[in-house]
């Protein structure tokens, strides 16, 4: 009798333990590594709520969220930082334990990336508008994104989303510099082609004088993330909860 009981219940704990590997299986681990724009950087130079904190709020509201990172997002870094933190293999600290960027690329079923924005505001800012310039300039940005991207598809082998670029609102009148991000959203454009990646435009965002508070800064109101989290979220009840 004793034996039929342990077997009985030795089921039952299988079965409830095949249920939850399930479950967890179809949970999302979710990976947001960028510059300003991922951190949500408002128009007066904090950082509130970004479009990454959006698509969290919408995966866990359908009960699909595992684990969000966002460790690995750092203001005012370039590409080639990113490139060097994957080289490096940084560690920080996630749910009060530590990981590394290659093991949490490893782990992600979902990545947002944004990166870029900075290279392409410092050259903007310093006023070196020539435009062969401006777009040799574009090129060399590129090659580093297309090292960073490898770098990204070596480890994660599941949905990646590209963020694309938008003109800041001070520069809407001025042809050249609609031209150059123009250039510069084409380009990573069919970088993410190349690496299996799913491009995110929000080049539109910069058209909106409404979603820039403050017209003198390069970054946009917590609606400007609202917005890129929303087109975001097309793609992944597209392409990943279907």
């Amino acid at each position: 009798m004793k034996i039929k009981t342990l077997l009985v219940a030795t089921i039952i704990m299988l079965f409830v333990f095949l249920i939850y590997l399930t479950t967890l299986d179809k949970k999302i681990y979710y990976v947001s590594i960028g510059d300003d724009l991922a951190l949500g950087t408002t128009p007066y130079g904090n950082t509130d709520y970004g479009y990454s904190d959006y698509v969290k709020d919408y995966l866990k509201s359908k009960n699909i969220l595992e684990t969000y990172v966002t460790e690995f997002s750092n203001a005012n870094y370039r590409v080639t930082d990113f490139i060097k933190d994957i080289e490096a293999n940084v560690k920080v600290e996630v749910n009060d334990k530590k990981q590394t960027i290659k093991n949490a690329l490893i782990k992600a079923d979902l990545i947002t990336l944004s990166v870029g924005y900075n290279d392409l505001l410092y050259k903007v800012a310093i006023n070196d508008i020539d435009k062969i310039t401006l777009f040799e300039y574009v090129d060399g940005v590129m090659d580093d994104i297309d090292t960073f991207l490898s770098y990204v598809k070596e480890y994660c082998k599941e949905d990646v989303l590209v963020i694309g670029y938008y003109v800041p609102v001070i520069y809407k009148e001025n042809t050249l510099i609609n031209d150059y991000f123009t250039y510069a959203n084409q380009k990573l454009t069919t970088l993410s082609n190349k690496y299996g990646m799913t491009f995110i435009d929000i080049s539109d965002i910069g058209k909106d004088e409404n979603l820039f508070s403050n017209p003198s800064s390069y970054y946009i109101s917590k609606a400007g993330y609202e917005l890129i989290s929303k087109k975001i979220l097309e793609e992944v009840n597209t392409k990943i909860l279907q």
